[in-house]
């Protein structure tokens, strides 16, 4: 995945449709141009600038497009004008532009997702992030120079030689504005989804969220993905409400995105939900919402028109959302943690490839998996031949790769996904062997294409390849993982738990030869319950 630079804590956010107490006033031209010293802060037009709340988080340029952009502007070169709307308020909201006017003001305060501003904005900044932030930075400095560097060589030419001869294009420099008329938020609003139809399409994947961005699982999907830090699109709620938001957001990212994936993996503890920071992170967070709560998972790709339509300004449903979140961390603590449904399933067996790639499609599909074990009250079957399937899942794992492809990824690809779960587990269920599944695959029309085939790694380089560390790593993480004594399949070490062999309730001692590893799920039920096949 490219790396994406997070701009987005350095323009506010605010509702499109402000309070009117001046519905004449609104809609009048502003500014013809943007100077670096209106970008600063502090300055008149700065203090006014706000993005809509609904408008896409401006996190989609890459260090190298920020850095273009930023030498762009300081050569006094030609660049698009930025699209704007005053509102009856006097607020300046950024139609079209809010990645060009983002990247000026991180140059002016040298913060490209993880200075101040940034810190300010989010609390906690992801490791991800981080590293992008520094990479953007020394880009910049190596190409540009810092607006430090160029501050300097204004006030006292000759400071920085290099410099002399460029700063004086930077009292030149502008981005031009342009301005839809009127004080009516509706119509701004139907400027913004037509130009971003336009020069650079908005993803139809991004086009459906942000029409369901006042809606629960949207509400729901945005607080877990950030954390609960960022703007707070929950803020119009009770505080019990909020609360009960932001402490249940904070725990789903921790059990999801804890601990950070590092790249190159070098730990066999791996996030279930893959890079907490990227552009397939809130896709993929709100369609787990969607699965959790039983809403429909749409492929927004062929139904995108109907996402065009502007929605106007809506209030969140406090009561729906704090629902929907709370069934998303049901579903989450069935997948991970310590709580006494969890399946503790490991994350390697189930949403890694076994060159260590993440797939979230895979995070989806045992999703829908649980919901339709869920549905049938399945878990103590599921829990009887759990062993055996999870063993024949690693032995072939090439084949989600190859159901992904064939499908395609995300919501086009995880029921297809879900349905070969369901289509071994049946035959595990059934007393099948290894040999007799495969048979069965290759007997079957949706199937028959699946080959088992084995990783091609170099074979005589002088150097290990990355490719071939990463399987050699997973395959040591899941030869040497710790494996339930219940269901005998294997145990994340984010949900170990450790039971006495004779019960404390019988005498049982706490001692290391009466005790065992089980999933939270075998522990609390399970184990009493079922003898597993």
């Amino acid at each position: 995945m490219p790396d994406v630079v997070n701009l987005d804590a350095l323009i506010g956010r605010e509702d499109f449709i402000a309070p009117q107490d001046n519905a004449n006033v609104g809609g009048e031209f502003g500014k013809q141009t943007a100077s670096v010293t209106d970008l600063s802060i502090g300055e008149s037009f700065f203090s006014t600038l706000r993005k809509p709340d609904f408008q896409r988080e401006t996190a989609a340029w890459s260090p190298t497009m920020v850095c273009d952009f930023i030498e762009a502007f300081v050569s006094n070169d030609l660049i698009p004008a930025v699209i704007c709307w005053q509102s009856p308020e006097r607020l300046t909201f950024i139609i079209d532009g809010a990645h060009r006017l983002s990247a000026i003001v991180a140059w002016i305060l040298e913060d490209y997702g993880a200075g101040a501003r940034s810190i300010e904005f989010y609390g906690k900044i992801p490791e991800e992030q981080e590293r992008i932030h520094q990479k953007t930075r020394d880009l910049v400095k190596s190409r540009i120079g810092s607006y430090v560097e160029w501050r300097a060589e204004t006030q006292k030419p000759g400071t920085i030689p290099a410099l002399t001869s460029k700063v004086r294009a930077l009292a030149h420099a502008k981005v031009p504005l342009l301005w839809v008329p009127g004080s009516d938020a509706t119509k701004a609003e139907k400027a913004f989804f037509a130009i971003n139809q336009s020069a650079v399409e908005i993803d139809p994947t991004e086009l459906k969220i942000l029409n369901a961005r006042s809606k629960p699982n949207a509400v729901a999907a945005r607080a877990i993905v950030r954390n609960a830090t960022g703007y707070k699109y929950w803020a119009p709620f009770s505080q019990d409400a909020q609360k009960a938001v932001v402490e249940t957001a904070k725990s789903i990212y921790e059990a999801l995105y804890r601990p950070p994936l590092q790249s190159p993996p070098k730990t066999e503890e791996l996030p279930v939900a893959g890079l907490g920071y990227g552009s397939q992170t809130l896709p993929l967070i709100f369609d787990l919402v969607n699965i959790s709560n039983g809403l429909p998972v749409e492929d927004s790709s062929k139904s995108k028109r109907k996402y065009l339509k502007p929605q106007g300004q809506t209030l969140p449903d406090e009561a729906a959302t704090v629902a929907a979140i709370k069934e998303t961390v049901k579903m989450v603590r069935r997948i991970t943690g310590v709580h006494p449904s969890s399946l503790g399933l490991h994350p390697g067996v189930y949403f890694y490839s076994s060159n260590f790639r993440h797939q979230p499609t895979a995070v989806l599909a045992v999703a829908q998996l649980i919901k339709d074990i869920e549905a049938v009250d399945g878990f103590l079957d599921f829990t009887k031949f759990r062993g055996r399937f999870e063993s024949f899942l690693i032995d072939h794992k090439m084949y989600i790769n190859q159901l992904t492809v064939k499908h395609g990824s995300m919501v086009k690809g995880y029921i297809p996904i879900r349905d070969y779960y369901s289509f071994v587990l049946d035959r595990v269920g059934a007393g099948r062997s290894n040999d007799e599944i495969e048979s069965d695959l290759k007997q079957s029309e949706k199937y028959h294409f699946l080959v088992k085939e084995k990783p091609i790694l170099t074979k005589q380089a002088k150097k290990f390849s990355q490719d071939t560390k990463n399987f050699k790593l997973m395959t040591d993480v899941l030869a040497s993982a710790f494996i339930c004594s219940v269901c005998g399949a294997r145990i994340d070490k984010k949900s170990m738990h450790l039971d006495h062999i004779t019960e404390k309730s019988i005498g049982g001692p706490a001692t290391a030869g009466n005790s065992q590893w089980l999933h939270p799920y075998c522990d609390s039920t399970a184990k009493s319950k079922i003898q597993v096949k």
